[in-house]
């Protein structure tokens, strides 16, 4: 792969001639004192002082392709106008006249480009904008350069939303945001559904009746109620500007309406509605000792791997003209899950996807209503594997065709398949996977989507954007070539592209693309590094090395410090988060990476894939972790570790280090523990680990290690009957499931080395019982370990994060440099 300007392997030649000169012995030439005042010098604070705008964020103007973005670097902050018709790029408005205006009106002083807003919305005619400063809202009308004072600031402004949206919804079990209209429009406004008090209601607005629809909601089997806790917590995080917001904060509080998620019909004739059923799901506790003036308990539900009781999910319908709602039979297996819940056209027919609880067998069907008839429109199986639900579905037009997302070759694909589910044709094929609509063009019949891993050298983490025809065979069109990272955005009327790119190594840059060809129609900006390379500062390097199996690619970036001394030894550490569901290497521009920072303290640092990781490469190379979810990713840790070393001569392959959070943390403690990884890393750091998996999340630790389906025996009462009532002579047998995902408690005595554990005691996503549990079997096993715990922080540690950052500093440079300088409890 091709490096920066500034090489490593420059460097690793003269170490070569150097260490040839001085015949000294790698003991006399390592590292041994932390460089923190380099460490300082590129501090979070330090560098965010000299980091300007990393992307272009753009806003259309309607439907128009005209847009305008802020972008800021050294000079100051900019708003730019961009008509792509006349390749025009001009200041939005005069930033001299609006500063001299808004410090008349405001009576506050304001430079021309540090202005005090950054968001603006423009009127419906498009002939001026409006924005917000503290509690006043002002109007710039773009033909006279005017700006007027036009009243107090409204929370839900424009920029916020608001208002009628029909549809609302879709899937999912959350009830909104406390602050939105509890009102659920229809998509013509005529009725609008709300929650209240766990029940579901709905709305004629002409006639102003409301049917109560639902009188069975209860907690954790609800359509929605008001959470007082949330909202008193809302009410202390907001910075509210002035009395009436808070007058409206209270008046919001006291109302028990809540917004409903419920999907109606494109016709507004009918909806449907997901309830979840979590009352037999068993409550997980955490204890708030920092309460006052007592600690406090928390509760909440949490269904655990391979447990009986976890959530269940129902779906209802509803026509306008009923007094109730119908329950759709569309239960298929045992503790299935829904997904895609949808009306294609008109409100006779529904749609959705169901998945089995294993996450490997799913249906997309469509449901006749009020028959209830079902129809299997295609299905989707994979074994030892778990079935990814990409892009769902979508639509080239209302009753037409729809393209599907798989993975059923291995590798996952764009289809096409008419409205009655017959696939017509592969949209997209071959050994790279596609992901990602970015638009459809319906009556054109033209696919503009995303994928990875298509063009030949490169990266195959690095997104490009793709065009081709829906009907017919056709070759891809690559929109946005050169080896970078590309995040885009299609204009409203699909004829341009904006570009977002950049790579570890190459700071970001915008640009303006023709949607066809994908040529540069206009160049927006890029990223500013002046300043920051005058402090010293430099990127990453980014590398190849072959996986355990000494066959498969994988891929990482090593920082340095920025004054690599090339014959002296320097430890590694890796910086880990094993996946599945993502790898922890950065494939975009970072100028602030806390890998970057650990490295000047005078360690070389890398992030490094594995096999098990990331879901953009193979089916296969990501389920590589399947039913082995504790150690599929160190054999290609230690593999990479060492090859880097042979490549790199001033890396010591006797001194490696290895850290992560959550998954991360999880891997970090296995390294240090499973022979023969506890030999090789001799220091960790792991922090909010989900050391056991199976007090974990039960959806996620059931779609990454895999569950297995069993069969078994009725339970039955003392009285000899079974659970459905019937005698023991005649039981039936149920659907059972299974799991143990291997814990890192279970290798506790075999622990070397130096390890750090660190939590949070109010972490409700991995909960600290996990470190608990192998702090106890570490323990047992009379063995030497450091913990910290993070008082009242959750899986974050939020405002924490830096004490923790620092301590993990310290413990590296004290156990990997022997740089051990902590006389007192000052941190300096």
């Amino acid at each position: 792969m091709r490096t920066s300007s500034w090489s490593i392997g420059a460097a690793a030649g003269v170490l070569l001639l150097a260490g040839a000169a001085a015949g000294t012995t790698a003991q006399e030439t390592r590292v041994q004192r932390a460089n923190w005042a380099l460490a300082e010098r590129f501090s979070e604070d330090r560098v965010r002082q000299v980091v300007f705008s990393t992307n272009v964020q753009t806003r259309f103007l309607g439907e128009s392709d005209s847009l305008w973005y802020q972008w800021r670097d050294s000079k100051g902050s900019t708003f730019w106008l961009v008509v792509p018709q006349t390749r025009t790029k001009r200041p939005l408005f005069d930033h001299t006249k609006m500063a001299a205006q808004l410090s008349t009106l405001h009576k506050k002083p304001y430079d021309a480009f540090s202005l005090p807003f950054t968001n603006v919305a423009f009127t419906e005619d498009r002939k001026g904008f409006r924005f917000n400063v503290d509690s006043a809202r002002y109007e710039w009308t773009l033909a006279t350069e005017m700006l007027r004072h036009i009243g107090r600031a409204q929370r839900d402004s424009a920029e916020g939303g608001g208002g009628r949206r029909g549809g609302g919804g879709g899937g999912g079990f959350g009830f909104g945001g406390q602050n939105q209209d509890f009102r659920n429009f229809s998509p013509d406004s005529t009725a609008f559904a709300f929650a209240r008090d766990h029940n579901l209601f709905v709305v004629d607005v002409a006639t102003r009746d409301t049917i109560q629809l639902t009188t069975d909601g209860v907690q954790y089997y609800s359509f929605g109620a008001r959470d007082t806790t949330q909202q008193q917590q809302q009410q202390q995080d907001d910075e509210l500007q002035d009395e009436q917001q808070r007058q409206e904060q209270q008046r919001r509080a006291r109302d028990p309406r809540v917004r409903a998620q419920v999907t109606w019909s494109p016709d507004s004739r009918a909806f449907t509605v997901q309830r979840q059923d979590q009352r037999k799901v068993k409550d997980l506790y955490l204890v708030n000792v920092l309460a006052n003036p007592r600690p406090t308990l928390m509760s909440y539900r949490y269904a655990m791997p391979g447990e009986e009781d976890v959530a269940q999910q129902e779906l209802y319908s509803f026509r306008r003209g009923a007094r109730q709602l119908a329950k759709l039979p569309v239960e298929k297996w045992k503790d299935q899950r829904l997904f895609n819940v949808h009306w294609p056209v008109g409100s006779d027919r529904l749609r959705l996807v169901r998945r089995d609880r294993l996450q490997r067998n799913l249906e997309l069907i469509e449901v006749a209503l009020p028959s209830n008839e079902i129809k299997v429109l295609l299905t989707e199986s994979v074994e030892n594997a778990n079935l990814e639900m990409g892009n769902g579905i979508r639509y080239v037009k209302a009753g037409s065709d729809f393209i599907w997302w798989s993975e059923r070759t291995g590798w996952g694909h764009f289809y096409l398949y008419d409205h009655n589910g017959t696939l017509k044709r592969p949209l997209t094929s071959g050994e790279w996977r596609a992901d990602g609509i970015l638009a459809v063009d319906s009556v054109r019949r033209v696919l503009w989507f995303g994928g990875y891993g298509r063009e030949a050298g490169e990266n195959p983490y690095y997104r490009h954007t793709y065009r081709t025809a829906l009907d017919g065979p056709g070759a891809l069109t690559l929109l946005d070539p050169g080896e970078t990272d590309h995040a885009s955005q299609m204009s409203p009327t699909q004829r341009f592209v904006v570009d977002n790119s950049s790579r570890p190594d190459v700071p970001p840059k915008a640009v303006l693309r023709d949607a066809t060809t994908g040529a540069v129609v206009q160049e927006l900006a890029e990223m500013d590094l002046t300043r920051l390379k005058e402090l010293g500062w430099k990127p990453p390097e980014r590398f190849v090395v072959k996986a355990a199996d000494g066959v498969t690619d994988i891929y990482g970036n090593i920082f340095v410090p920025f004054d690599l001394d090339p014959t002296k030894k320097y430890p590694i550490i890796a910086s880990v988060y094993p996946g599945p569901q993502t790898e922890q290497v950065n494939s975009t521009f970072s100028a602030n990476a806390v890998q970057q920072r650990l490295a000047q303290l005078g360690f070389v640092v890398i992030q490094i894939g594995n096999r098990g990781g990331n879901p953009r490469r193979s089916n296969a190379y990501q389920h590589y972790s399947y039913y082995n979810l504790r150690d599929y990713g160190l054999a290609d840790k230690k593999a990479g570790i060492e090859q880097l070393a042979a490549r790199y001569p001033f890396i010591d392959i006797d001194r490696v280090g290895i850290y992560g959070h959550s998954g991360g943390g999880f891997m970090t403690a296995a390294a240090m523990l499973l022979p023969p990884y506890n030999d090789f890393f001799k220091v960790g750091v792991s922090s909010a680990g989900n050391h056991d998996n199976n007090v974990y999340n039960q959806n996620w630790s059931e779609q990454y290690h895999g569950l297995r389906e069993v069969t078994a025996p009725k339970r039955t009462t003392a009285a000899g009957i079974s659970s459905d009532g019937q005698n023991a002579q005649e039981q039936e047998t149920e659907t059972k499931f299974e799991i143990h995902i291997p814990t890192n408690a279970e290798i506790a005595q075999n622990l070397k080395g130096r390890l750090l554990l660190v939590h949070g005691d109010m972490d409700n996503n991995v909960h600290p019982a996990g470190t608990i549990r192998l702090m106890d079997a570490l323990i047992k096993a009379n063995k030497r370990f450091d913990f910290m715990l993070m008082p009242g922080k959750a899986h974050g540690f939020a405002d924490y994060q830096p004490y923790f950052t620092r301590m993990m500093f310290e413990y590296f440079s004290e156990h990997l440099i022997g740089d051990y300088y902590r006389a007192d409890a000052i941190i300096r």
